[in-house]
């Protein structure tokens, strides 16, 4: 019997619209079927996620595919289940809200073949509006919508790390560093986050190379509810509160740095305000402020509320 030599993991609640667009684009890999399985990990949708599924692996009976109901409730639990019931030595995560480049399976494998070094693998991020781009949109902010390119080179990660929509990671450097973070991540719907940078910070630690790969491509649905004022305000008091989280975890020092750094980024923001002010840009400007301030609120205060 042949093994799978990668897990394609998808981690999902409450998202049953999107997931027949990443069946198929899973469907259309280049890569021969019997080199990947997918498992996907049902972190107590209450919708018809596993009706989906099934009928997704019924229609493609040459595709390896397993379903597991993650009851503990939080991304961070759904990854590392699919970490434990990986069956491959590589593992990629894809968002249930993205779909993948027709050869994004076959980029990856090629990648940690020619790089026996690297323990994991990102790659740009791409958007798909569903409707219109929201009028604040600009370079600085629409990674809140899960945007991400570092260009058309390849190189190894420093500082900066892949972005949760496009991941991939030798199974064997969770055994090195451990699994995500359970108290960081998406809970339900709470829009925490800091799971991922958390992880790669301890893989930096332990000297393990980290590689981007500019043909790993995946496309990041953005449907109209995402581009709201409310919805903007929630992630970004996500993103101050885990950070809160993750920083004290790291001990007093780590917080002290990160408060540093949450002054420094005011002040790029005001400075960007003004830029965008002076071109009469003020959708793009004002909500730069916006958001600096929820992090700020999120980041500062034990505020938990909307």
């Amino acid at each position: 019997m042949n093994h799978p030599r990668i897990t394609v993991a998808i981690c999902t609640y409450n998202r049953e619209r999107y997931l027949p667009g990443l069946f198929r684009s899973i469907q259309a890999q280049t890569l021969a079927s019997n080199l990947f399985e997918v498992v996907l990990i049902d972190n107590n949708s209450p919708g018809n996620t596993h009706t989906l599924f099934q009928q997704f692996v019924d229609a493609n009976p040459n595709l390896s595919g397993r379903y597991f109901l993650e009851k503990n409730q939080g991304l961070s639990f759904a990854r590392n289940r699919a970490i434990r019931e990986s069956g491959a030595e590589l593992i990629t995560f894809l968002d249930d809200d993205a779909f993948i480049h027709e050869r994004y399976l076959e980029t990856l494998l090629e990648g940690f073949d020619k790089y026996p070094d690297c323990g994991a693998i990102g790659g740009p991020i791409h958007l798909h509006y569903e409707e219109v781009k929201p009028l604040w949109e600009n370079k600085y902010l629409n990674s809140l919508l899960g945007y991400f390119d570092k260009g058309n080179a390849f190189f190894y990660f420093n500082k900066d790390y892949p972005r949760g929509s496009n991941m991939a990671f030798r199974t064997s450097v969770f055994e090195s560093v451990g699994p995500f973070n359970v108290a960081l991540g998406r809970i339900g719907s709470q829009l925490y986050g800091g799971e991922e940078k958390d992880l790669f910070n301890r893989i930096y630690r332990a000297k393990i190379p980290v590689i981007y790969l500019p043909k790993a491509l995946v496309y990041h649905c953005v449907p109209l509810a995402r581009t709201s004022t409310q919805f903007i305000k929630q992630q970004a008091l996500g993103t101050g509160i885990s950070e809160r989280i993750r920083s004290r975890s790291e001990g007093r020092l780590s917080l002290v740095f990160r408060l540093v750094m949450e002054g420094a980024k005011w002040v790029a923001s005001i400075l960007l305000w003004i830029r965008f002010g002076l071109t009469f840009q003020f959708q793009k400007g004002n909500m730069l402020l916006f958001f600096r301030y929820w992090v700020t609120r999120g980041l500062v205060f034990k505020y938990e509320g909307s």
